[in-house]
């Protein structure tokens, strides 16, 4: 799902047409025509949708959910013109029924940025680096100045965040924090960019600092249990959400409490132990002491291996909860096909578990690959590659399901890869299980034929803002339609009977 940033023009009266233009585009603010265009797709299914766009290899559009992206191989034809598409309102339901909370689902905070005199900060479509380099330069000419210079800044951040580029984002965020470091809108927004790369000490004590400026501030409240709910825990979070809500009711965030209480709930029942990287919580009642101290030497132990395997070290802490099965159901809601759950905290079912078995030791690494996953490629990784990865490094193997494989791919009934770039919640059982077979296919395959340590090259081609066919093309040198080619030869050699 991709990030929302957006912020929104104040009191610009006869600002000029270009920086009406640049803000336009850089935030994405939602168009004043009311009309919509049909994406065809090749598979028959037709998406009306606002703000289509192509862009490389992708189409985007703007779905209920937020922006959208799909592989443009997967499309007919856009067709232009037709009536806007009737939105649901995201009305929360009564009884715990929301959505879990993730970094993801967190809804952005708008900005509001007077626009009055800002000049041009983008070229050929990307942030113009030199001019906004220009701009730092003359912040100390005057307070107009200076806050020209944190606004071209801001909007850099924006931009490059709605491209989800979130390292770029956060160089220009922190750079109009150095240009004035109490800026409430910097604060903001730099702090947002922080949930969405999950660095969510940083965002904390960002919203630390806007509380200095703006102590009675709903969005900086609701930012601080935003950033709490991952690094300390469903209760602290309350504390702040509950305080944003008094000051200015919002039934969004009330349903959010009302799950962080469920949540708080369960996690209060809950023993903890902590090590350098890990936050563990498990149900304790049945269980000795050692077997915490059982898991997090485990934990550490498969961190060190990771930190070698993807050439990365997490910065943040790595919640763990173990629960039983319906507290697992409960709190995630996940398919009954899922075996954990990572929204920024690893959570795993262990129902009758005493000690560290095999099974749950693999589990165990599975979930940490996607933590490390997520910060190294900034949440750009396609859901093949991340689920693929995944299962190689926890030491599952394709064998088992090698010859299948094979014969699926031979008659063309595979799921073309470009359709796995998305969740796999949207899969039953049996389409889910082909999903994560294909997955670790294709990552064993790139291992052995172009090298394991190529992965993590992929991983930062992604986080440096390409799309997964562009990573593919610039690191291994192939398209999508070669690897698929590449992984059928690889699958009737090693597997073909």
């Amino acid at each position: 799902m991709r990030n929302s940033f957006t912020c929104q023009a104040m009191g610009t009266s006869n600002a000029t047409r270009r920086a009406r233009l640049l803000l336009g585009l850089a935030l994405l603010i939602p168009p004043t025509d009311l009309s919509a265009d049909t994406i065809v797709l090749k598979n028959g299914r037709s998406i009306v949708a606002e703000a289509v766009t192509e862009t490389g290899d992708k189409v985007f559009y703007e779905g209920e959910a937020g922006r959208v992206s799909i592989p443009k191989s997967m499309v007919e034809r856009i067709e232009k013109g037709g009536p806007v598409p009737v939105r649901r309102s995201p009305v929360p339901t009564a009884g715990g029924t929301s959505d879990p909370i993730t970094p993801e689902s967190l809804p952005q905070i708008r900005l509001s940025l007077s626009v009055a005199g800002l000049p041009e900060i983008m070229r050929d479509g990307a942030v113009d680096e030199r001019r906004l380099a220009e701009l730092a330069s003359q912040a100390y000419d005057g307070e107009r100045e200076l806050q020209i210079a944190v606004n071209a800044h801001l909007l850099a951040a924006a931009y490059e965040a709605r491209e989800e580029r979130l390292a770029a984002a956060s160089r220009w965020a922190e750079e109009a924090l150095r240009l004035s470091p109490l800026d409430r809108n910097a604060l903001l927004l730099a702090s947002q960019i922080d949930l969405a790369r999950r660095q969510f000490s940083e965002a904390f004590n960002h919203m630390l600092v806007a509380q200095t400026v703006d102590p009675s501030s709903p969005d900086v409240l609701t930012l601080l249990g935003d950033a709490d709910y991952f690094s300390e825990g469903a209760e602290r979070a309350i504390w702040y959400w509950k305080q944003s809500d008094a000051l200015r009711p919002d039934a969004r965030l009330r349903a959010r409490i009302h799950r962080a209480e469920e949540e708080a709930k369960v996690e209060s029942g809950l023993e903890h132990a902590e090590s350098y990287h890990f936050v563990l919580s498990w149900e304790g009642s049945q269980v000795s002491a050692s077997f915490g101290r059982e898991i997090l030497e485990a934990l550490e132990r498969q961190y060190r291996e990771l930190e070698v395997a993807l050439d990365f070290s997490p910065r943040e802490a790595v919640p763990v909860i173990l629960y039983t099965s319906q507290q697992f159901q409960d709190i995630t809601r996940a398919p009954g096909w899922a075996g954990a759950v990572n929204d920024g905290k690893i959570r795993i079912p262990v129902q009758g578990l005493s000690s560290l078995t095999r099974a749950l030791a693999q589990v165990l690494k599975h979930e940490m690959v996607h933590s490390f996953i997520h910060q190294i490629a900034e949440g750009r990784c396609p859901t093949w590659l991340n689920e693929g990865l995944a299962q190689m490094e926890s030491g599952e193997s394709s064998g088992q399901v090698g010859v299948v494989l094979s014969r699926i791919y031979g008659a063309e009934r595979n799921i073309p890869l470009p359709e796995l770039e998305g969740s796999f919640r949207r899969f039953n059982s049996r389409q889910a299980g082909q999903a994560y077979a294909q997955s670790l296919a294709a990552v064993e395959m790139i291992r052995d034929r172009y090298g394991a340590y190529q992965l993590p090259y992929v991983l930062r081609a992604l986080r440096e803002g390409q799309s997964p066919a562009q990573a593919l093309r610039s690191v291994l040198r192939m398209s999508y339609d070669d690897l698929e080619a590449e992984l059928r030869a690889y699958l009737a050699q090693k597997y073909g009977k």
